[in-house]
């Protein structure tokens, strides 16, 4: 009999009752014990699936109006400035391999931790609280790449077209970018994640002295956030559902995954009402799609992410455009939006102007409907519609 949460055991323990010659004994027993294998997560896409808000913009997460979201900053930083870390969930992300902590989103230099987060902080955090086994987030993220040609699966075929389709690294890229493999450009980051993904759990031991090889492992879901390099290819975005959906059954083919959840975040650049951006709203819909799909129902789900977006940041920022209502030259900005803006961004509207907050509600919002696929979570928030 398993007494989960009887006299609140901690996380990395659970409390059995065993009979013996005298009655019942109280044992509380290792979760190594039960050799769970390792839960593994990949996180995959581009830039943004990367991150790109600093660290420093957490704190507008605290001056949400929704007192509830208001308080997630207490998860993810302490009265005394200290962020966020878990040793039972293990991140692997270019050249790192290490605990979860803020630091792995978009950086110089891959070899080594940054100052800007993505959705693996408040996912892994998430992923860490539901699980008494140990954690490890994938992530292959490189930024400027399309699923039309770059994460091209292999069961989509040729692109159409003949040119394109026929081009093939130079030995000066491969040797730089490649580890030396001369292969054609199609497919090609579509093959680096498989690729990484096999080489991080064929080297797990070296990667994390921790894990307990007799554990294994176990690849439980997909999260896939991309799609503004699609935007600009008129092929690539009408057939985006398409290709999604060859994409999600020839990684859980080459994975060796045909259980793999995946959960798919509708890209939402620049809110809501960017959907009369034709170009951005056939993604949208071609993400959406997979909703429709018998084969993939109750095993992926995409969800919303514009509704995540700060309304007042993006109004600010699309004005005269997207935000006709204001014309900044009419009406400059305040001295209060400008400090606002300092507080809460850090970089361009495509990576959702690097504000930390849209990346800890997202990666909660991953999380939640992970949970809820693998049946774990029946509960998730759904972004209002600001």
């Amino acid at each position: 009999m398993l007494l989960k949460n009887y006299f609140a055991p901690s996380k990395s323990s659970f409390l059995a009752v065993m009979t013996c010659g005298i009655g019942f004994l109280l044992v509380v027993v290792s979760a190594d014990a039960a050799e769970k294998p390792l839960k593994v997560f990949v996180l995959a896409g581009q830039s943004n699936m990367d991150g790109q808000a600093d660290v420093r913009t957490l704190d507008f997460l605290g001056e949400d109006r929704d007192p509830d979201r208001a308080s997630l900053l207490g998860i993810f930083k302490s009265d005394s400035g200290a962020l966020m870390t878990r040793k039972d969930v293990w991140v692997a992300n270019a050249g790192v391999y290490g605990e979860l902590q803020a630091g792995f989103g978009g950086r110089r230099n891959y070899d080594k931790l940054g100052s800007k987060i993505g959705p693996e902080y408040a996912f892994g955090y998430y992923m860490g609280e539901a699980f008494d086994e140990q954690v490890l987030l994938i992530k292959y993220a490189p930024g400027g790449k399309s699923l039309h040609v770059d994460f091209r699966p292999p069961s989509a075929g040729n692109t159409g077209n003949e040119k394109l389709d026929s081009r093939v690294l130079t030995k000066e890229v491969a040797e730089k970018w490649n580890g030396g493999k001369v292969e054609p450009v199609v497919g090609l980051e579509y093959r680096k994640l498989v690729r990484y993904v096999e080489d991080t759990l064929s080297t797990l031991g070296q990667r994390f002295p921790d894990h307990e090889a007799t554990h294994g492992y176990e690849i439980a879901g997909l999260v896939w956030f991309q799609g503004f390099n699609d935007m600009f290819d008129v092929t690539g975005r009408q057939k985006y559902g398409e290709n999604l959906t060859h994409l999600i059954h020839d990684l859980r083919r080459d994975l060796h995954a045909p259980e793999m959840k995946v959960v798919v975040g509708v890209m939402g650049v620049n809110g809501l009402e960017n959907e009369e951006n034709p170009k951005q709203r056939d993604v949208r819909n071609g993400q959406r799609s997979i909703n429709s799909l018998p084969s993939l129902k109750g095993n992926a789900q995409a969800i919303e992410t514009a509704g995540f977006c700060h309304p007042q940041i993006v109004a600010i920022k699309t004005a005269g455009w997207l935000n006709k209502k204001r014309d900044l030259k009419a009406m400059p900005l305040t001295e209060q939006e400008q400090e606002m803006l300092a507080r809460a961004t850090s970089d361009k509207g495509y990576h959702y102007y690097g504000e930390g907050r849209f990346f800890i509600l997202v990666g909660k919002a991953f999380a939640e409907t992970m949970l809820s696929l693998l049946g774990e979570n029946k509960s998730g928030e759904t972004p209002p519609d600001e």
